[in-house]
């Protein structure tokens, strides 16, 4: 049994938890809540309210709205103007679309009004899984079959588990969520890198010259090839031991947007190319930045509950995936300004 939350003005956890109070029942949120023709805002703003403190105390949304209403210091603390019963909070957030979620929390946790900043942008990619609290040995024998829902994959640093597989893109300096794609057990990382940046490139969070880097699992010719040829990144995808470089440098040839009334395009081509060569070489150079991706990966799981999921469809583990994120940025941003190193938060 944990241990009943009481609001504490010294802690900097909950100095944090009113900062983001703040932010979700701000004119800014009300008025995006508007926009996204959002129905009874006032009653959806409480709702976010509950939600997003209950996840960053990890706690079970029945058992944070009992405590709300018998903890009256608690109900003060969150400023709900009425406490939404746990059957009306499930069903309004199962109306909302995905989009919409996005839209409301990248709007209200916007930490800069600074568009795109100027130079590239170091993108990083990585895939974790997404585990989902089943009673996996009451239901062994129907796990796996044809025409059930669920069935086991397999991740190497997890072994065998039920659920979903996230890839994710952040913004290696601020640790912003540029996008993120929910699969459906456990595919291979190198097989979904390319439809990834496709999504990428399309909404404009990733162009030309930037530069992205992947572990070993995302490593093929293919992606390497594709990611200059196609999108005209530079790809630190970390190199297997069978890698051939010198193979993959054979195998880099001009696209044929080049030659259709784009000639701009070759010089571009040919700088990312050579950039590509030279800096492929020295990889271990950038474990630093790459290890920024897992940090956020332990915040997640460890600090606002995304190591086991109650959500067991992939919609609505969508929607928790994405709010989650864009708090755990949030969160980043806010611990900063108060002194608190981004790995401290690990161990919330």
């Amino acid at each position: 049994m944990k241990s009943p939350l009481i609001p504490d003005s010294e802690n900097p956890k909950w100095v944090i938890a009113q900062f983001i109070l703040k932010a979700i029942g701000s004119r800014r949120a009300k008025k995006t809540a508007s926009r996204l023709k959002i129905p009874d805002v006032e009653r959806f703003i409480d709702i976010m309210k509950v939600i997003m403190i209950a996840d960053l105390f990890e706690r079970a949304y029945s058992d944070f709205i009992s405590e709300l209403k018998e903890n009256e210091k608690l109900k003060r603390f969150v400023d709900v103007k009425e406490i939404p019963d746990l059957e009306y909070l499930y069903k309004s957030h199962s109306k909302l679309d995905i989009k919409d979620i996005s839209t409301f929390f990248r709007g209200i946790f916007k930490v800069s009004k600074r568009r795109r900043q100027k130079g590239r942008k170091y993108i990083l990619i990585d895939a974790t899984p997404i585990k989902i609290d089943l009673n996996t040995w009451r239901n062994r024998r129907r796990i796996g079959k044809d025409g059930k829902p669920y069935k086991w994959s397999y991740y190497p640093s997890e072994g065998y588990y039920v659920g979903f597989k996230l890839i994710v893109a952040i913004d290696a300096e601020n640790y912003e969520l540029l996008d993120y794609e929910l699969y459906d057990g456990c595919p291979n990382d190198a097989k979904t890198l390319i439809p990834f940046l496709e999504k990428l490139y399309s909404s404009k969070k990733m162009r030309m010259g930037d530069l992205i880097i992947c572990d070993k699992g995302y490593s093929s010719m293919k992606n390497y090839i594709a990611a200059i040829n196609r999108f005209f990144v530079v790809p630190i995808i970390y190199p297997r031991k069978n890698t051939n470089m010198k193979r993959i440098s054979a195998n880099l040839v001009p696209p044929l947007d080049v030659w259709a009334g784009k000639a701009y395009l070759l010089d571009i081509w040919k700088k990312i190319g050579r950039e590509f060569l030279r800096l492929i070489e020295e990889w271990e150079t950038f474990r630093e930045k790459r290890s920024r991706i897992e940090v956020l990966f332990d915040i997640v799981k460890n600090t606002l509950g995304l190591k086991s999921l109650h959500q067991y469809t992939g919609r609505s583990v969508e929607k928790r995936v994405c709010r989650t994120f864009h708090l755990a940025f949030y969160l980043i941003h806010l611990a900063g300004g108060m002194g608190i190193g981004v790995r401290e938060l690990v161990y919330w």
